[in-house]
């Protein structure tokens, strides 16, 4: 399942351009830090990041006298880049899942739309043959001579409505292609991503971290979808969606009810708001960079 606890450790960073704007390039991305510096970072996010080196050199250089110097400046700049793209990664998978909801809460609702037309027909159709052959058969009834016709349309339209019952049940429950082009909980759920759904691996890296600073959150999150029965126990369980459902994409032309499709955009605000919690996290890394 996602490979949580793996250790993911290292973390390449293309491009060589440094600037002292970032500084305030992260201040705007990660909001206003509020995190004491008595309550550190664990070290396993530092070098899940990939900066637990650098940190340990600037704060050295620190205690030397020399946090001014080049080399301190250095170790800043290569500390904040990564802080920051590890922020955007964050980014980019949080909004992939956003447009992933939008693309499964606008099909849920074409499917619900088309069930209630539907059973608006049938409650139309089954009015209007019971009704109709009901109120003939009881009129006919009444007059001399015709009360075994009467009856025969009474019995006529009770079948009527036994037949429009029994279509509206072969019929089934509407259903519809998933149309979105990501599967962003693929990974989670321990199924292939497609590669637009691919975990950055700084991402991968953070939710290997044990604990409410990594992927604790997250890794738990399966677990409770089973509980509240969105999720199946397995494939032969009949309650909650299965995992094809909820991990499918457009390119795979996998026919889902409203019902999978409600418990998929409920996971996927689950998984959106616990990845945010991670990444928050980042805030506090870089407090403690501001006062090194």
């Amino acid at each position: 399942m996602f490979g949580i606890g793996q250790s993911v450790i290292s973390w390449e960073l293309r491009g060589d351009s440094r600037s002292f704007g970032w500084f305030a390039l992260i201040s705007l991305a990660l909001g206003p830090c509020c995190w004491s510096q008595g309550n550190p970072t664990p070290a396993s996010v530092q070098i899940a990041l990939g900066i637990q080196e650098s940190l340990n050199q600037l704060s050295a250089l620190n205690r030397q006298g020399q946090g001014a110097s080049l080399t301190a400046m250095n170790l800043r700049q290569d500390i904040l880049e990564r802080i920051t793209q590890a922020s955007f990664a964050f980014d980019s998978v949080v909004s992939r899942i956003q447009a992933e909801i939008a693309y499964t809460a606008e099909t849920r609702t074409l499917l619900e739309n088309r069930a209630k037309r539907r059973e608006s027909h049938y409650n139309l159709a089954s009015f209007l043959a019971g009704g109709v052959f009901g109120a003939a058969g009881s009129a006919m009834q009444l007059t001399g001579g015709l009360n075994h016709a009467g009856t025969v349309v009474g019995l006529g339209g009770g079948g009527s409505v036994l037949v429009l019952a029994l279509a509206h049940w072969r019929a089934g429950t509407p259903k519809e292609p998933v149309h979105s082009p990501f599967n962003m909980l693929a990974q989670i759920l321990g199924a292939p991503p497609n590669n637009r759904s691919e975990y950055p691996p700084v991402v991968v890296a953070l939710l290997s971290v044990p604990g409410p600073e990594g992927g604790m959150y997250v890794s738990r999150l399966p677990a409770q979808w089973r509980q509240l029965n969105r999720l199946r126990t397995n494939d032969s369980g009949k309650k909650g969606s299965r995992v094809q459902s909820l991990t499918s994409d457009a390119g795979e032309h996998i026919l889902t009810t409203a019902k999978e499709l409600a418990d998929r955009e409920a996971m996927l605000l689950d998984l959106s708001a616990a990845l945010l919690q991670i990444r928050s996290n980042l805030g506090l890394l870089l407090d403690e960079v501001r006062h090194h």
